[in-house]
């Protein structure tokens, strides 16, 4: 009887804090009826949970987060550098890399929406850093996206008094510590270092990487909190910490949660911890969003229908289209997700024909009744036969082991969530190339794990230094045509 009063009444004062908040603060009685029902619903759910968690921890019930106990100082700090040293070199030298392919693309005096594979880098780089950026709309499935981002922008300004380098100092920064955070993991996961840094150059080098490592957008910041999430995980991390990382994921792009969910489910099946790390995530997470959107009025609520309302643009259900339109888009995605994450095509470019004089650079081009693919040639073939030949090795070694082992490990987590992009990407997004970090970790991993078995080969690592430099010529190549392309419109 005590706990179902102490629900109503947890129920009770969210439903007064969430009708104040919502009154005062998001302009309740001015929103469409649909609209003040489920802001009300919603923020009273959250904030109930949140309120009877708390309630019950203080009592002494065992509902409380576990948080470690985190303890730094010069020793340690020396030995970490120590132990991660080839890891951090990697990181740098592919932040070098990232750094001075942005300058050339990032251009501050250009509005180069949509130009490179469908990013929004013009308008991220003011959303990041720029005094004013905070005026444009945030989307929906970006929670509370200028949380995260301000404050880095803000920092970052102090010492570079220029907001547009300032952007993209943040995002080579953040896609080399995914280079080092990949190096880590696949480090303490198989204890090699050589493998390690290997298949971190492979992420680091893999088409989506280096793209979104150099053009400013948020998505190399999710592959970063994916990573970390899963840093977190393989070191048997408390449920607290967990939802801290997930909360970060979740705030840069809602979807992406999915994949955290994917893997404390896989790794962690126990449905009381699954239950409060879910619960806990979206609660505190649907509570930031609140005051996102208090904050920041340009930002949108996910769960209402006029903040997803903008959504409409970017989804099509493709099996409602012409066949040809539907197994066009199969095949892209497949594509894309197998192949263009890793290896660089030839871009279709585009100028007149859609609206516009600067280049823009697509992976595919639709024309009635017919799909267009990038396509490989010379070397590219070659990379793609090799490429074929190991995802087809490291899917063998998966279902391997899962039949011998009759035991999940992180390779399902990377399956599904692999599994979870394409079935979310069929019908969501124009470009798909555009949500690669989302996913590029997770291919990468899984050959890592499936191919595990060969680390210590030699001729199997000669084998990957030779792909690898056979991999960055062929990027090369891909950037050397997209500078060429873009020299006569910029600086």
């Amino acid at each position: 009887m005590k706990l179902i009063l102490k629900l109503f009444l947890s129920i009770l004062a969210a439903f007064a804090i969430a009708f104040l908040f919502d009154f005062f603060l998001l302009d309740l009685f001015e929103r469409p009826l649909l609209d003040q029902a489920l802001l009300i619903l919603t923020s009273t759910a959250a904030l109930s949970f949140v309120v009877f968690s708390v309630s019950e921890a203080v009592s002494g019930r065992n509902i409380s987060l576990s948080v470690p106990n985190i303890k730094i100082n010069r020793i340690d700090v020396g030995g970490f550098l120590r132990e991660h040293l080839p890891g951090l070199l990697l990181a740098i030298l592919f932040f070098a890399v990232y750094f001075f392919i942005g300058l050339k693309l990032n251009q501050a005096g250009i509005d180069t929406t949509d130009n490179y594979l469908d990013a929004d880098n013009s308008t991220w780089m003011l959303r990041i850093s720029d005094p004013g950026g905070y005026k444009i709309e945030m989307r929906g499935p970006h929670p509370f996206a200028y949380f995260i981002f301000r404050p880095l922008g803000w920092v970052m300004n102090v010492f570079t008094h220029y907001p547009p380098l300032s952007a993209i100092l943040l995002n080579t920064f953040a896609g080399a510590l995914c280079v080092f955070m990949a190096w880590m993991f696949i480090k303490r996961e198989f204890q090699n270092s050589v493998y390690a840094a290997l298949i971190a150059g492979l992420f680091g080098m893999s088409t989506a990487h280096i793209f979104f490592g150099s053009i400013v957008e948020s998505y190399i910041f999710s592959a970063a909190a994916l990573i970390g999430f899963l840093l977190l995980l393989q070191a048997q991390s408390a449920t607290g910490a967990l939802v801290a990382s997930g909360l970060l994921t979740f705030g840069i792009t809602l979807t992406n949660f999915v994949q955290n969910f994917i893997g404390i489910l896989v790794t962690r099946p126990r449905w009381k911890e699954v239950f409060r790390f879910a619960a806990w995530t979206l609660s505190v997470g649907i509570l930031l969003s609140l005051a996102h959107a208090a904050w920041y009025p340009s930002s949108k609520l996910f769960f209402l229908p006029s903040g997803v309302q903008a959504e409409e643009e970017f989804s099509s259900w493709i099996f409602s289209n012409f066949s040809w339109r539907t197994f066009g888009r199969i095949i892209l995605l497949a594509r894309t997700i197998l192949l263009y994450t890793i290896i660089a095509p030839r871009p279709h470019i585009f100028t007149q024909s859609v609206g516009g004089t600067f280049p823009r650079f697509n992976f595919f081009e639709i024309s009635p009744g017919t799909f267009a693919y990038s396509n490989y040639a010379g070397l590219g073939n070659l990379l793609v036969m090799i490429w074929a030949v190991v995802l087809f090795a490291a899917g063998l070694s998966f279902l391997w082991n899962l039949v011998r082992t009759r035991k999940a490990d992180l390779s399902l987590a990377f399956a599904l969530s692999l599994l979870f992009n394409f079935a979310l990407h069929l019908s969501y997004g124009y470009e798909p190339f555009l949500y690669s970090p989302d996913w590029g970790y997770a291919l990468i991993f899984f050959v890592a794990f499936g191919l595990a078995p060969l680390a210590g080969n030699r001729w199997f690592q000669l084998g990957m230094l030779v792909f690898l430099a056979l991999l960055a010529y062929n990027q090369y190549q891909f950037f050397a045509l997209i500078f060429q392309t873009i020299s006569p419109f910029v600086s």
